[in-house]
């Protein structure tokens, strides 16, 4: 019995668009900076966040226009670890590569650009 799958122009394009979706889905949706940190405000009593800006960075991300403030709740994951770089970076005058998420930050942190890593350079 021939079990051959047939390959036509539907199946290749399916393949195709599949791919680029899965290939290309992380790039279009975040934001990328190399810069300093030039605002930091650490958690008040009673928002569960850290918010900061970086140095020539007037839209942290195309969700929130016009918006140059990045958002990072306790409740994301490496937050503890997230929260002693941005530290480092203020004190030690270091520049940061941010990639926020392509969407607005969670828990308290509504209204503000969501965080996916922050690297010290």
């Amino acid at each position: 019995m021939n079990k051959n799958i047939r390959k036509g122009p539907f199946f290749s394009g399916l393949a195709i668009i599949a791919a680029s979706t899965i290939l290309a889905g992380p790039v279009l949706c975040s934001q990328q900076y190399i810069a300093a940190i030039a605002q930091f405000q650490p958690p008040n009593y009673n928002v569960d966040c850290v918010w900061f800006t970086l140095v020539g960075v007037a839209q942290a991300d195309p969700i929130l226009p016009n918006n140059p403030w990045f958002g990072l709740p306790r409740t994301q994951i490496g937050y503890s670890e997230m929260y002693a770089v941005l530290l480092a970076a203020k004190l030690g005058g270091s520049t940061l590569t941010v990639t926020t998420t392509g969407a607005v930050a969670g828990g308290s942190c509504g209204g503000y650009a969501g965080i996916a890593w922050i690297v010290l350079q």
